[in-house]
């Protein structure tokens, strides 16, 4: 039976919550990208993030189950919402953490 994606996320603590939820209420599934988002976190959205592929059966109830949480305020970091609004200067930072190795700046906090 074909797989489908029930869900699709680029942090590595939200897949491990919904990876126990899964597994907890008896969803068979398989993860795709974990590995690399574990090992290289910066590639997480080259490599289109964490999946978790259910059968067809169970994908409704899949998405229920992961939808039926709750928000968590403050679930936006800083550093994203810091990133929107400087992106020309971010992204020159973002250049030398990850091509030249540039330690992380202290100025970068609020």
């Amino acid at each position: 039976m074909p797989l489908q994606i029930a869900h699709t996320t680029l942090m590595l603590p939200e897949a491990l919550v919904v990876e126990s939820l899964l597994a907890a209420h008896g969803i068979p599934f398989a993860v795709a990208g974990k590995d690399i988002v574990s090992q290289a976190p910066h590639f997480a959205i080259l490599y289109g993030g964490i999946s978790f592929l259910v059968s067809e059966d169970d994908l409704s109830d899949a998405q229920q189950l992961i939808g039926a949480g709750e928000a968590v305020p403050g679930y936006e970091s800083i550093e994203s919402a810091g990133f929107e609004r400087r992106p020309v200067r971010n992204a020159i930072l973002a250049f030398l953490i990850l091509i030249m190795g540039a330690p992380f700046p202290f100025w970068y906090r609020r």
